[in-house]
Parts: structure tokens; sequence; C-alpha cells
């Protein structure tokens, strides 16, 4: 595909909204990938299961203003109680991470009721958290833009409020499984359809090159797969790969940011140089990097640890290239096509990790 065509499917995937494992954003654009592959010639499954759904709702205000806000996921259960807040600037995805459990030990020790964090970014917006199912702390834990740090300072009592209920229902979800019918063993592709907000540049920009894979290897047998889950540390790949004893000729993980940009020296937007290719398991790997070069990844070649999906790919023992990163926009609602990416760039993305997994598949099959 041409570039133009690329951003357009970043666009229509950007659209449908807030892709939350679950929502009906989800569901409408599980149909849409499927449709997307249907499109080009593949018999498609739509695989659904069953989870426990988590969902906040309610303000987070100042002053009686409401602000935006994200409840970290699965917390807990009922009305926030009522109660002192501690209020926080708190690091993640941007200078470092800080323990959530750690956080809700010391408030709940000095007597607070919630905890409100202002996330830390370069352009105060809110930063979602990925959180696996078990990993909750128990304790009412709310994040709020950077921008909100200087209004948080000394906010106790009454000029904060955590008015917020939480339920978890019944929830369903599904991974996208689809093949092209070329006999012989498959090349596995795989991507990601959930995320935070829009995130065009997380997982549109990936969606895309994806798809631009599915049609410029046709010729090969090809197994795909999009799956569910992802901030739900990775819950969809994870059930997906539990099920099954997978025989592919080798996997490719299409991850987070795949052609996401940032500014550079002199106010230049480029690819980000927060972008990471990974390749293990192969004779290929070197070849492997010298086709990516134009993609401006970091080429990480047969790595001691994976990062993103590449965590439970690796676990297979395929030959395996997976690409991820994170831009400046990532996991925030400033993740938005015209913020994060171009057709130039997706179209340099594109041709260069198709020619990467040619060179990867052709090793595999000898």
């Amino acid at each position: 595909m041409e570039g133009d065509q690329l951003f357009e499917l970043v666009e229509e995937y950007a659209a449908f909204g807030d892709h939350r494992t679950g929502s009906g954003v989800d569901h409408a654009t599980t149909e849409w990938v499927a449709q997307q592959l249907a499109d080009r010639g593949l018999t498609v499954e739509v695989s659904a299961y069953g989870f426990d759904r988590w969902q906040a709702h309610g303000d987070v205000t100042i002053d009686d203003e409401p602000i935006e806000h994200l409840a970290l996921h699965g917390e807990w259960e009922g009305p926030v109680p009522g109660g002192p807040v501690l209020a926080a600037a708190y690091s993640v995805g941007f200078g470092g991470e800080q323990s959530f459990e750690a956080v809700a030990g010391a408030a709940q020790a000095s007597g607070y009721s919630s905890a409100v964090l202002a996330t830390d970014h370069p352009h105060g917006s809110l930063v979602g958290v990925n959180r696996a199912p078990g990993e909750e702390t128990g304790f009412p834990i709310v994040l709020v833009p950077g921008r909100e740090a200087g209004r948080l300072d000394g906010a106790e009592g009454s000029r904060i409020r955590v008015d917020l209920t939480a339920e978890t229902t019944p929830g369903t979800t599904a991974n996208v499984v689809a093949s092209n019918g070329v006999e012989g063993r498959p090349l596995l592709l795989t991507t990601p359809m959930t995320g935070w907000f829009g995130c065009a540049g997380e997982r549109g920009t990936g969606l895309a090159v994806f798809l631009d894979l599915v049609e410029r290897l046709s010729d090969r047998p090809l197994l795909v797969l999009s799956t569910s889950g992802h901030e739900l540390l990775y819950d969809g790949v994870r059930r997906w790969v539990a099920d099954r004893n997978l025989d592919a000729t080798a996997i490719v993980h299409v991850g987070a940011d795949v052609a996401s940009e940032a500014y550079g020296d002199g106010g230049v937007r480029s690819l980000a140089t927060s972008r990471v290719a990974f390749c293990g398991g192969s004779t290929a790997v070197e070849a492997v990097g010298e086709a990516m070069t134009p993609g401006a990844w970091s080429f990480v070649p047969e790595p001691d640890a994976w990062l993103g999906e590449g965590e439970v790919w690796c676990q297979t023992g395929s030959p395996l290239l997976s690409v991820t990163g994170a831009g400046p926009w990532f996991h925030t609602p400033q993740d938005t096509p015209s913020n994060s990416t171009s057709p130039d760039s997706l179209a340099v993305c594109a041709a260069a990790l198709g020619e990467a997994v040619e060179a990867l598949d052709t090793a595999a099959r000898g």
C-alpha cells in the first residue's frame, strides 16, 4: 500500500475512540479488523472469550471543577470511601517508574482513603498504565494529567474529591484469527488491537503495517492473529498461546508505535528513536537487521529479554521478530494520527519490515 492508504487505515482505527478491552469500541474494532482481513481474501474467525470487566464511574474534582482522570484498573469495588486524599506526582512511562504497591502502602499507613497521582509526561498529559489482573493493591488510586500536579499540592480535605464507584461485570472481547489458504507451514503475523485512548501511533500504525504485510506476503502460507486485552498485560495473546501447540516457520509481532514520529533537533519531526526491533532464533538475524535499517529502529539481535508482547511470543521457541516502542504520545489521549505519524513514515516502515520478514521466513523454510 501507498503511504496515504496506510495513513487512512490509522485514521479509521483511531476514529473508533477509546480502545479499551471489552468496550463497544473494542467490539466495533474487532469487526473492522475481521472485515479488513476478509477483504484481503483470508478466511477469518472471530474467537470470542469472556472476562471480568472492571470499570469506574464518576468524577474527580479540584475546587468543584471536574478534571480528566483514569482510575487504576481493578483497585477497588464500590464507592471510594470518604476521607483524606493523598495527592502526589507519579513518575510513569517518562523518567522512570514508581511502585503502586509502595504508594498504596504508605497512603494507608498514613490514614488516607485514596490517592490521586499526577502522571509525569513532558507535555503534562495523562498517561495510562497497563495492569495485569491480579496485580491490584486493593486501594483506590486515580491518575490525573501531569499538568494538574501543581494544583494537587496540599490538596487534602474538601479541595480535592474522588467521587468514583467501581464495579466488575461480565465482559466479552475477542481475538481475530485468519489464514490465507496457501499450503505449507505458516508464518505467523500478529498485532494487538486494544490499548489506551485512540492510540493511533501505539496501535494504529501497527495495524496498518500489519495489513500491509498480509498483502505483501500473500503468496506465502500465513496465519494471522490480532489480539485483545493488551492493556490487561497481554491477556488476549496469553490466552491464545496457552490453548495450542504452535507450529509456525517464524513469528512476527508488530507491536507498539511501529511508525510513530517525534520532534528532533531543529524542530524537524521524524521516526522516533525510542522504537526497538528484537530478533532471535534465526540464521537470518543479520539480514533482518540490515533490511530494517531504513525504518530507524534500534536493532537488538538475540536479546536476553524481550519487551511488550514479545515477552509471550519468545516462549514459543520459534524464530521471532518483534517490534515495539514508545512515541512521545504513548498511552496518552493526544496519541492521534496527526500528532503521531505520517504517510511517509508509514510507507518507509512498511517497506523495511516487509523485507525483513521475507528474509526471516525464507531462512526458516531453508
